[in-house]
């Protein structure tokens, strides 16, 4: 045998290989979201969101809905949203700086070191540090689960845009200069616009993990049952009450709609996933 038909038959055992690995680990995916599938879509319904309320009542705020999900969908998108505001101007800003502006020193190093650090970190941790800081401010809250979730996807918005902005082409940067532009003018103009999908990407991503955290919001912000939504008021979330749920359950109705709220997690995850990508194939066509 030649050496060029042994490197062939050598590449297609590769190849294999990696194909292998893939259709596992879609495999994985499929069964996962399947079983949940399979035992939680008996239990959705119109009473499964909003109990005994009018759907449209409670959806305007003229009723309050005692029963169903709808008020830790609520809940859980209240979180989402404040952790995404507090961490963007931090992950973003702190990604142009140490891409765009800073050298490569120990300042830069311990930045990178900490946001590394941060993403390490246990989520329980975050959460026995945000009920310290809870207890001695305003009480656990919304506005203290929220602060504590953007602590944990700041590193994720952070990596993310510094990749996007690694993805730049020098030549943008250099004729931009050229032209005469400042360097922030540069930035703004040229190198934001064309690290924006990646950006959108981290942020998305960010998004589904306060979306589905439990353990950092456990001691903060969530509890079983609330009246609605308040910045320094405790709210339900979606995370909460499925571990309540699955861990104290008492009939099988009751175990049928904790695989329903993980369903209803799991197609909030998807949607902020497809989100992404749209987002993400649509700025790359404006851009070729």
């Amino acid at each position: 045998m030649n050496n060029s038909k042994k490197a062939k038959i050598e590449e297609k055992i590769v190849f294999g290989i990696f194909y292998l690995f893939a259709f596992i680990v879609v495999g994985i995916l499929f069964t996962i979201v399947g079983y949940v599938f399979i035992n939680g879509i008996g239990a959705i319904n119109m009473e499964f969101f909003f109990g005994d309320s009018n759907p449209i009542n409670v959806i305007l705020g003229l009723e309050r809905s005692f029963d169903g999900i709808w008020n830790s969908i609520i809940g859980t998108l209240a979180l989402v949203v404040l952790s995404i505001l507090l961490s963007i101007p931090f992950g973003v800003l702190g990604a142009i700086y140490l891409h765009e502006y800073a050298s490569d020193n120990k300042l830069t190093q311990a930045i990178r070191f900490s946001s590394d650090s941060l993403a390490g970190l246990p989520s329980i941790v975050f959460g026995i540090f945000g009920y310290a800081l809870a207890i001695k401010t305003v009480g656990p809250s919304l506005l203290i689960g929220g602060l504590t979730l953007s602590f944990m996807v700041l590193p994720i918005i952070m990596r993310a845009t510094e990749e996007g902005l690694k993805s730049v082409a020098p030549g943008l940067r250099e004729g931009s200069l050229a032209l005469g532009a400042t360097k922030w003018q540069t930035i703004k103009k040229v190198v934001i616009p064309s690290a924006l999908p990646q950006m959108i990407t981290g942020i998305i991503l960010a998004m589904g993990r306060s979306a589905e955290e439990t353990a950092a919001i456990m001691f903060t912000a969530a509890t079983a049952f609330s009246f609605g939504i308040g910045l320094f008021n405790r709210v339900e979330t979606l995370s909460f009450s499925l571990y309540v749920l699955s861990t104290e359950y008492s009939n099988a109705e009751e175990l049928k709609m904790a695989y329903g709220i993980a369903l209803v997690l799991v197609a909030i995850m998807f949607v902020l996933f497809t989100i992404a990508n749209v987002v993400k194939n649509r700025f790359k066509l404006m851009q070729s």
